[in-house]
């Protein structure tokens, strides 16, 4: 593979990651414009954080999650919108490709059951669960977004799960 291969696919690679932040950060502020901008601030940071202090990240990915969280958290803290930092935080699906009439009645049907049981998990474990599942982080990753141990990461994911089980067969 020559050089102009390989710098091709790590620009893919961090092209897709860019989308997966925006979307990441549109779901937790729901407005398009201030997701571009806060992706957009976080990958200067990132650029910043590397080039001019000298100090390069060792998860570059983790690092953006984690940056583009903690700038909006700041951000609706700033707005007293406190009580939407949470409220933000409840896992979305993406549509899906219809299907037939009945199947896809059925699928929105028990997603909306879905949501509405994530909603009643505490904000730490819905949040985790976004991270892993949503976003498909690593435990490690989600751990340096959330400031939690490792362990604690998978115990909270652990915890919900087993929490969605007991509930989706009430």
């Amino acid at each position: 593979m020559t050089e102009a291969q390989k710098e091709n696919l790590k620009k893919a690679a961090e092209d897709e990651l860019y989308v997966k932040l925006r979307t990441y950060a549109h779901r937790l502020i729901r407005n398009f414009a201030l997701a571009e901008e806060f992706t957009q601030e976080a990958y200067l940071r990132l650029w910043e954080e590397n080039q001019v202090k000298h100090k390069p990240v060792q998860n570059e990915r983790a690092w953006l999650y984690q940056t583009t969280r903690n700038m909006i958290f700041d951000f609706l803290r700033r707005q007293k919108k406190r009580k939407e930092i949470f409220m933000h935080l409840t896992v979305t699906t993406p549509d899906s490709i219809p299907e037939q009439a009945a199947a896809a009645t059925e699928k929105k049907e028990a997603e909306e059951m879905l949501m509405q049981k994530l909603n009643q998990l505490s904000e730490r474990q819905r949040e985790a669960v976004r991270l892993k599942f949503q976003e498909k982080l690593t435990f490690d990753e989600i751990s340096i977004v959330m400031g939690e141990s490792r362990s604690s990461v998978s115990r909270l994911i652990t915890e919900a799960i087993q929490k969605l089980r007991a509930m989706m067969i009430e």
